[in-house]
């Protein structure tokens, strides 16, 4: 994912991200970050290479979830890993950490893939709907 022309690997795919903010429930809000109601992100093919001056790697180009053509706020609640609702609520509380990691080609060479979703030639966005439970970070 590239957010706020940072590249970003995400725990889960795009439209099973969870919002991390606290409802009055004190529970973890169960709504997605991606809202069909609001313009997304676009799935694109860009260099593997996201720094410059970084090795080039042999695979060429990735797909990327690309965030960058949307307004800044709309980038900011991607960032922050909050659904509609709770961007408009910045007093509630994250009970949850983002599940955002920042995307090394080298160490997260699995996860790069050349070709696009095939659902995103139809919708735009992946079609999974379930985010399993992330591994402790180092582990795959």
């Amino acid at each position: 994912m590239q957010i706020l022309y940072g590249r970003y690997l995400a725990a889960c795919p795009v439209n099973a991200i969870q919002c991390v903010a606290q409802t009055r429930r004190r529970q973890r809000c169960t709504s997605a970050v991606l809202d069909p109601a609001v313009p997304g992100g676009i799935w694109t093919l860009m260099p593997a290479t996201a720094r410059h001056g970084q090795l080039a790697l042999p695979t060429g180009d990735m797909a990327v979830y690309d965030l960058t053509h949307l307004p800044y706020d709309t980038q900011i609640r991607w960032r922050t890993q909050r659904c509609t609702t709770h961007a408009a609520a910045p007093a509630a509380a994250d009970l949850a950490l983002t599940d955002w990691e920042p995307f090394d080609p080298l160490l997260h060479h699995a996860h790069i893939h050349q070709r696009l979703p095939d659902s995103a030639r139809r919708t735009r966005h992946t079609t999974s709907r379930t985010c399993p439970a992330r591994p402790p970070r180092g582990q795959a």
